[in-house]
């Protein structure tokens, strides 16, 4: 690496390119083979350059979920708003459910590494109000208690994520999720999405 380069990365962000460069590589080969000399050799640096900004794997990739769970989130609010303005509740979980899988199948091993821990992200401000609106309708529509809520939403959620699931071990084809979530929306809301809507 030429001095120039690394006057770049001292003034620059090298902990940015430490980030890129992780999630290409777990995107590459999956999180078991990066390591963080081997991402900071990728880069150009040395080891101790990049154990300035981390200090050790597990504080790289913790970046690196951090990052997913963020493109994860534009990702799908760019899918959101392709929507041409949409304010059903309905198409904008469908929206988003479309998106999330778009986002799994595309990412698989960085979509693995976002979900393997325990502490979920919290809930996306956009899809807010959507998430309240479909819980309150399911409560009502089929007696959940509002205690039960949280578990509901993760009942949704694993319903969305099986499907990503599937066609990242090749079980669904890959042009069979629209319909599959139009039929998972279908499922879970009986009565016609206007009353949904007034809500």
């Amino acid at each position: 690496m030429d001095q120039s380069a690394k006057r770049a990365y001292h003034h620059g962000d090298l902990r940015e390119a430490l980030i890129e460069q992780a999630i290409a590589s777990v995107n590459a080969v999956g999180v078991d083979h990066v390591s963080l000399r081997a991402v900071a050799a990728a880069v150009g640096v040395s080891p101790s350059a990049a154990y300035h900004h981390f200090a050790d794997k597990d504080a790289l990739i913790e970046a690196v979920i951090q990052r997913g769970f963020a493109e994860l989130d534009s990702f799908t609010l760019t899918r959101v708003s392709m929507g041409k303005g949409e304010c059903n509740p309905i198409e904008v979980l469908r929206h988003s459910a479309n998106a999330y899988i778009s986002f799994a199948v595309d990412h698989p091993h960085l979509f693995h590494v976002m979900f393997s821990g325990v502490n979920a992200p919290p809930r996306p401000e956009y899809i807010e109000g959507s998430i309240l609106s479909v819980l309150a309708h399911l409560q009502s529509e089929y007696g959940f208690a509002e205690t039960d809520s949280s578990l509901l939403e993760s009942v949704l959620l694993a319903s969305v994520h099986g499907i990503a699931a599937l066609v990242i071990e090749g079980r669904m084809n890959r042009d069979q999720v629209p319909a599959a979530v139009d039929m998972l929306t279908t499922i879970i809301v009986k009565t016609p999405e206007k009353e949904l809507h007034s809500q």
